[in-house]
This record gives structure tokens, sequence and C-alpha cells, in this order.
């Protein structure tokens, strides 16, 4: 009797295993082609997962024309974080289009504790110098209200970033005191300040710690993302200073 039982006991084995399939990636296959000037979402992770920002995190990846054309050309690049998530290119969708830049909009980075925006740029940061060819030092990382503060962080933490763009507010702290920009030389920061933003007092901290590597766009205004022509103005100003 007792082969019987266990020869049952092995085909049940069988048919349960053929019934459960197994578990799909939660990452995106780094293999995956990613089609021109279409947006397309990004799941990645942080080492592995393997770190104090273990989980999934998201970004969307929109890429230039010509970008399949030539496998051997490196391009720019620029994150984006939004203080509400999901970060759009907004009005910098016609520069980045026009200039061939790779854009990468963070999905989880917004206001609020620090470690899920952090956490998201780790994760797409790494993700993404993996899965496309962009240039060293030819990265660039702006935001607004929050997602500056933030992005102040990003290029503290993240490695040979040609320039951050601050819009409507200076610098982040880290809860382990990290201030961004603190101990870093990027070679182009830039800050876009309404004349009527309550941030505004914030410029002369920026001018006092960035020197002359701190250039200032204005604008009439109260707190809001940079209008088109100061936006593609400030942006202008960080391309001519990144490695061509």
């Amino acid at each position: 009797m007792r082969r019987p039982l266990a020869l049952l006991l092995s085909l049940c084995a069988l048919v349960a295993s053929a019934a459960d399939p197994v578990a799909p990636s939660r990452t995106t296959p780094v293999d995956l082609v990613i089609k021109e000037g279409v947006e397309t979402r990004i799941a990645c992770d942080h080492n592995g997962g393997y770190s104090k920002y273990a989980d999934v995190y998201h970004y969307r990846v929109i890429l230039p024309k010509g970008y399949h054309a030539d496998t051997t050309k490196e391009w720019s690049a620029l994150f984006v974080a939004s203080p509400g998530g999901k970060a759009t290119l907004g009005n910098m969708a016609d520069w980045v289009k026009k200039h061939g830049y790779i854009a990468i909009l963070l999905d989880e980075s917004k206001n609020g504790p620090w470690d899920p925006s952090v956490g998201n740029f780790l994760a797409a940061h790494q993700d993404a110098v993996k899965r496309f060819r962009i240039g060293p030092g030819r990265k660039v990382c702006t935001g607004f209200s929050g997602g500056a503060r933030a992005s102040s962080i990003f290029v503290s933490i993240g490695d040979n970033f040609g320039g951050v763009i601050l819009q409507g507010a200076g610098t982040g702290i880290l809860d382990n005191g990290l201030r961004g920009l603190s101990g870093v030389q990027i070679p182009a920061v830039v800050v876009t300040m309404g004349k009527k933003d309550s941030n505004r007092g914030e410029i002369k901290q920026l001018q006092a710690t960035q020197g002359d590597r701190l250039q200032v766009f204005e604008f009439e205004g109260g707190h809001q993302w940079a209008p088109k022509d100061v936006i593609e103005k400030a942006l202008d100003h960080v391309d001519a200073k990144l490695p061509k």
C-alpha cells in the first residue's frame, strides 16, 4: 500500500506545480525595447531590493527621436521630480524634444517622508544608467517646490550630474542632516523663482553657498513651475555647461 500512496502523492505534487506558474518579475526586463517618443512606464528596484529602500519603484521614460539609429551614441538625460508625484515635462516638453534629451519622470517621489522619494530616485537612476546610453556628466535634475528640494538631494547622492535646476525653492535637508548640494561641485546650478514667491529669500542662501556657479532666472509670478520661456533659458544655460 505504501508504493501506490507514494505514487499518488508524487502525481499530486506534479499537478500542483503545473497549476502554479512561475510568478512574473516585479521589475521591467532590461532587454525591453522602448519606443522612441512614447512615454513608457518602467518598474525598478534598488540594489535588487537589498537595501534600506527595498521596494519596487516606477519612472516613465521618453526616448528622443533617433535613439535606436546609432547604438554607439550617448545622450543627455533630464530627471524630473514633482511635489505631487507622477512628474511630467510640462513647459519643458518642447525643449527636451528639440534637444534630444532622455526624459526620466519620477512617479513615487513627492512631498512627504524622504524615504519613498530617495528610494524612487536611487532605483530609477540605477536602472536608467544601465538601461540607456547616458553620457558621463550629461545628467540634469529638476523639480518644482518640494521637487526642487528633492532634486538638490538627488544630484548630491547620485554620481556625475552636470546640472540641477531648482524651480520655486532652494535645497532640501534629509532626516540625517544631509543638505542638498553640500559636499558636491555640480557644474551648473540654476534657480528659477517668481518675484512674488514666498521662497524668494532662499536665493541669497544659494548665492552664499554656490557662488559663481549659481545662475538665477526670475519672472513675474508667484510660487509656480517656471514659465516656458524662463525654463527654456534655464535649460539652455545648463546644457551649455555639459560635456558634448
